[in-house]
Formats: C-alpha cells, structure tokens, sequence
C-alpha cells in the first residue's frame, strides 16, 4: 500500500445508526420525508430540496438522519443511491443511516460506498431475487482504501466533486443540444407539411 494509505473495512470507518422515528409521533410530522426516490444514481444528489418534502409521507416506520449521516440505499444496491444529507428529516428503512467515524470524512466515504467495486460487493452479497437488498453485515466486511488523515481524505473528495461538477456541466450542455436537434426537427417536418399543402393547393 502506497505510504500514508491504508486499507481498512467499511466497518471500521463508519457505523449504523438505526433510530426509530414512529410516523405518527408528533417528531414525525415535523421533519421531512426521504426516500429512495428522491436520490439520483451515482452521484447521490437529491433530486428535492428540503422545502420540496412533504412532511406527511412515509406512513410506515422511518430512520432518523442529520447532516452527520451517510445514507446508503440498500434496496436494489446496482441503483447505487448513497446520499449526504445537509438537514435533518426521517428516511424509509431501505436506506440506512450510516455515521463516519472520527477522523473519517463523510464526503470521501461517501464516494468510497459509490465505488463501482462497492456496488459489486454489494450485489454479491444481496438477498432476494425481484427485490435485491444489500447484506449490510456482509458489506461492511469490504475493504477499501483510505489515506490516513482526514485532510487528504477531504482533497481527494473535493476533486472528485469537481470532476462530478464537469460532468454535470456536460451533461445539462449535450440535454441543451439533443433539445436544440429536436426543436429543428419539429420545424423541417412542419416546414415539409407546409410545402406539401401548398403544393396540393396549386
């Protein structure tokens, strides 16, 4: 292993924290709801801000989770939906709160959960064959590597967040340009049918 670099468990980096909220608790309707849903592929970003979640959903039992947590989407692992959350709400128990360690960057262990060879991991390990769900136990046995203080760590996470970024960028560029090609197809074919009436007019 490189200097400064150690492999460790999953395990040793972070741990469940599984707190009960009751739905119908007075707590509950005053936090709101995530779910599996509102988290994209890959890049575990939210696909609503706080004020967007209702706070009457999720009317069965829910997790508590905080800006501290990690949230691993355990249901179906291949859809890779690990989150870092900035408020505190309640989650559906398919995605379990995970808490880093001291001296553990969330945002890098965050990414280490969205590594393709931790999906892999996962799906090794599932249970179910329609419904897949990740063997948490089991999963946190992978060994990952991890520079040993908590500044690299943060540098390493800022720059894959900057590459995400360029990304993103791109993506929203080529959406603006496949938009563009369809605009301009649904004008020729428009332009067409105009010439088309014209002509049976003459």
């Amino acid at each position: 292993m490189v200097q400064g670099w150690s492999w460790m468990k999953l395990s040793d980096l972070c741990s469940e924290d599984r707190t009960i909220i009751d739905p119908k608790s007075a707590q509950a309707q005053q936090l709101p709801y995530l779910s599996l849903e509102h988290i994209e592929s890959n890049t575990g970003r939210l696909l609503r801000d706080r004020a967007e979640l209702a706070l009457d959903e999720g009317q069965s039992t829910t997790f508590a989770f905080d800006p501290r947590h990690i949230l691993y989407g355990k249901l179906r692992p291949y859809l890779n939906k690990v989150a870092l959350p900035t408020f505190s709400g309640r989650c559906t128990t398919e995605l379990i709160p995970l808490l880093p360690r001291p001296n553990v960057s969330r945002r890098y262990l965050g990414w280490l959960f969205r590594r393709p060879e931790t999906v892999a991991f996962a799906m090794q390990g599932k249970t179910g064959s329609r419904m897949p769900r990740a063997n948490l136990k089991e999963l946190l046995t992978l060994p990952v590597p991890i520079p040993n203080d908590i500044e690299t760590q943060e540098q390493l996470a800022d720059e894959i967040d900057a590459e995400m970024m360029k990304i993103k960028k791109m993506k929203e560029a080529l959406q603006e340009q496949l938009t563009l090609i369809e605009e301009l197809s649904h004008r020729i074919l428009m332009d067409f049918s105009l010439q088309v009436l014209a002509s049976e007019g003459e």
